[in-house]
Parts: structure tokens; C-alpha cells; sequence
């Protein structure tokens, strides 16, 4: 969810930069469904860094503290002036059971950070709940090592029975104007470094000319090995291990996500299909 603070709060007590009226940085809650109390959360306002006011709590370098994140931070790539508040703009959480890690793609700074779920809520306000790991684009915390891989990007998954993640990069900056899906191998120990290439490795990756969508989108694994990929502003594409093309389907205009189920799957009997 959106956690959104007055643009006076924001400046005095974060040290934020730009002129919106409300800023608005993610938060995370999770919600007992029984219950509907709210059993855990984390917010991003306790876990930035700013070097524009050393007199804030929050003052020091991005570049030596890669576990935070810039508050001021704006793509250089990026055209539009205003963010309307919106300066992080996730779109996309997943939940590694195995390691209780958290996922969440944040499009704004065209990467995927890594939180831990294995914390209190009051530790996942202190350094307990700085990023465990980043990947996508190491220039939004001026790391001069690695590579950029993610211009924009929506939706992160886990790849079913591997240790695997799969995002969708959708393009749309800097003259990028092809998506690629990406499946990335996590490392055996997250190990956020300065200075260092924190990317993951890229095990396998899907693109053609005619993917592109730079919007919302989305690709999953399916059960028979293909990966179902949705482009946003077309529709859906499925491919092989070996990249062949196997189906495709043009949605009647936007497709926000699409998701793939097997007729037996039980989440679908009460379709009655």
C-alpha cells in the first residue's frame, strides 16, 4: 500500500527533495484473513538515506549504505518531471516461503528489492528491516559495478521448485523499447556489498521485437515448463525452454496480468468450468 506524508513532514523530517504535495513511499501489511488484524508491517520511510541535510537522522551516502534507499532518487532516464507523489511505484510482490523473504518490484527505480519477513514489525522498522539484497539496476544506489538489466519493470514470482525469480522488464526508457523476461538465480547468501556487482545471474531470458509493452505486464512459469508471458498493451504469449512461440492471444485492449492454472487446479472449481 501507499504510506503518503505531507510535503512539510517529508522535507523536515526525511529531507526530501521535490515539491509534491503528498509524498507517498510503500508499505507493506500482512493480515491475518481470519481476522482481518493486521499481524505485520513494513514501511519504506524507515529505511531511506538522503546527503542533502546532515542534521536528518537519515543523512548519508547511497553509495556506502546500499541496504537503504535514496529519497531523492530520479532516473536520469526518466522523461516526466512530476511523479504526482508516486516516487517508488511498486506493482508487484511475491513471498519465498523457503528463505521468508519478500520480494517487491519497484518501477520508478527499475529494480526489485529484497526485505526480510522474518522480523517483528517493530524490528522491520530499524536495520532489521533494511534491504536484504537489490538487483535490476544498480544506479539507484550509485553502484559503478554491475550491470543495468531492468528499465521499468512490473511483477517478480517465484519460479516454481527452484530457487529462481522471474521479473518482467518492460522497456520504455532511454530509447529501450523491447521487454525481456528474465528468470535469475538467487545467490546462496544475500550479501549486499558496496561497490560490488549484486546482479543476479541471468539462467534463462525471453525477447523478440514484437514484445513490448511499456506498462503494467507479467510472465509465470507454467507447469508443462513454458512461461506465460502477458504484454500488457497486446495480450499473451506462450514459449518454450528453448524460446519457440507455441501460442499466442490478442486481448481485447489492456491485459493488466495473466495468470496460468491446470483445468484440475482446485482455485478453479468454484468457476464451475
Amino acid at each position: 500500500i501507499w504510506e503518503g506524508r505531507p510535503l512539510d513532514e517529508a522535507q523536515e523530517s526525511f529531507g526530501y527533495a521535490y515539491q509534491d504535495d503528498v509524498i507517498y513511499a510503500e508499505k507493506l501489511i500482512e493480515i491475518n484473513p481470519n481476522t482481518n488484524e493486521i499481524v505485520w508491517q513494513w514501511s519504506s520511510w524507515y529505511h531511506t538515506v538522503q546527503d542533502l541535510n546532515q542534521d536528518k537522522p537519515n543523512f548519508g551516502t547511497i553509495a556506502e549504505n546500499p541496504q537503504l534507499i535514496d529519497l531523492n532518487y530520479r532516473d536520469a532516464l526518466r522523461e516526466e518531471d512530476s511523479f504526482n507523489g508516486d516516487i517508488m511505484h511498486a506493482n508487484g510482490i511475491a513471498y519465498d516461503e523457503e528463505h521468508d523473504l519478500i520480494f517487491m518490484s519497484v518501477n520508478f527505480y527499475s529494480e526489485v528489492w529484497v526485505i526480510d519477513h522474518n522480523t517483528t514489525t517493530e524490528e522491520a522498522s530499524g536495520t532489521a528491516g533494511d534491504l536484504v539484497y537489490r538487483f535490476g539496476n544498480p544506479g539507484a544506489y550509485s553502484n559503478t559495478a554491475g550491470e543495468r538489466s531492468f528499465f521499468y519493470n512490473h511483477g517478480v514470482n517465484m519460479v516454481p521448485e527452484s530457487n529462481n525469480v522471474m521479473v518482467y522488464a518492460n522497456g520504455g526508457l532511454g530509447g529501450v523499447t523491447q521487454s525481456v523476461v528474465y528468470e535469475l538465480q538467487q545467490p546462496a547468501n544475500y550479501e549486499l556489498k558496496a561497490e560490488s556487482d549484486n546482479e543476479l545471474q541471468v539462467v534463462w531470458s525471453f525477447t523478440d521485437a514484437d514484445l513490448f509493452a511499456p506498462r503494467v505486464s507479467g510472465a509465470y512459469r507454467m507447469s508443462n515448463g513454458n512461461t506465460l508471458i502477458t504484454e500488457g498493451d497486446y495480450g499473451c504469449w506462450e514459449v518454450t525452454q528453448n524460446k519457440e512461440v507455441v501460442w499466442k492471444y490478442e486481448g481485447t485492449g489492456f491485459t493488466w496480468r495473466a495468470y496460468p492454472y491446470d483445468k484440475d487446479d482446485e482455485l478453479l472449481e468454484a468457476f464451475e468450468l
